[in-house]
């Protein structure tokens, strides 16, 4: 006897479905689920296109750009018990009445973690190489030029001392994938304790003397009203020289003019992925900047969740 399907609503616009699901993971899905509003879905997801396909649901599959599961949708969803969200934080698409209804939340964010702590390792070679400036020097003609040794040293991990804000799912997969590479590794985070920072084999210190002291400074802190502007101008001044500071959490957790003046300065070196507007405003002074690489908010993505 074979088991019932579940009743699955997907909320998804069209463009994010065929990026996120390929035609075998559609295929697969139908094996255990019933989908009640098979694609193709409208570009953008209304709230009152969530009421009219969640009524029969038990559960709902969320991502970017889906409204939140308020009150209204999920009084017409009797049945639902699951929300998939396939993202990261569920921040987003989560309201009190889905915890007061005691509705399961599942996310990507743990898989999501592995790929941004990926680029974050790829960042960190990248700007310990001083690639961008080395490309230049290449494009430039520069090569061989008695000018081009004033770029040197590039900086080896393993001598590096790489300062960790927040111990959360990425900044954990980078401090395991760091190992192999030796640096000392030091981690500011209000939340973690003395035994388990021991356990993680990092240093648990204070904001300030992490920025004073580290060679590479990675963010991984989470979107909240107490990490605003945290990387301020004041923490940003107490970088070293020739220091490299990473940002793949997000764009509201830097103080940006005050990193574009620290910038300018041309002491420091960067990687922003996230930004406070994104897009990134076209008339930004990163734009342009030699120390400073930029990538459009992409450390997380993956090809339909890693499946070619």
């Amino acid at each position: 006897m074979s088991k019932e399907k579940i009743k699955l609503a997907i909320f998804v616009s069209q463009s994010l479905c065929e990026k996120s699901f390929s035609e075998k993971d559609m295929e697969f899905l139908k094996t255990f689920a019933e989908i009640l509003n098979p694609p193709p879905y409208p570009e953008k997801i209304t709230v009152e296109y969530m009421k009219e396909h969640i009524k029969d649901a038990a559960a709902c599959f969320t991502c970017w750009g889906t409204p939140a599961l308020s009150r209204e949708i999920v009084d017409a969803a009797p049945n639902l018990k699951l929300l998939l969200h396939g993202a990261g934080t569920p921040k987003a698409v989560v309201s009190d009445a889905v915890w007061e209804r005691g509705i399961r939340v599942a996310t990507s964010a743990p898989i999501i973690a592995k790929a941004v702590a990926e680029a974050t390792i790829c960042y960190m070679l990248y700007l310990q190489k001083r690639m961008m400036v080395f490309e230049d020097v290449v494009n430039n003609k520069e090569w061989g030029k008695q000018a081009d040794m004033k770029l040197f040293p590039c900086r080896l991990n393993r001598f590096a001392t790489v300062g960790i804000i927040s111990c959360s799912h990425v900044g954990r997969h980078v401090i395991r994938m760091l190992k192999p590479f030796g640096p000392k590794v030091l981690l500011y985070d209000p939340l973690v304790s003395p035994v388990d920072a021991q356990e993680l084999g990092v240093e648990l210190v204070d904001l300030k003397r992490l920025m004073k002291e580290s060679d590479i400074v990675s963010l991984h802190a989470p979107k909240l009203p107490e990490t605003d502007d945290m990387i301020n101008g004041e923490m940003l001044s107490l970088l070293r020289d020739g220091a490299v500071f990473i940002n793949t959490s997000r764009g509201s957790c830097v103080d940006e003019e005050a990193l574009i003046k620290e910038l300018k300065k041309g002491r420091i070196y960067a990687y922003l992925d996230v930004f406070k507007k994104e897009p990134v405003d076209p008339a930004s002074e990163l734009i342009g900047l030699p120390n400073v690489a930029l990538t459009p908010h992409i450390a997380g993505g993956m090809s339909a969740f890693g499946i070619d």
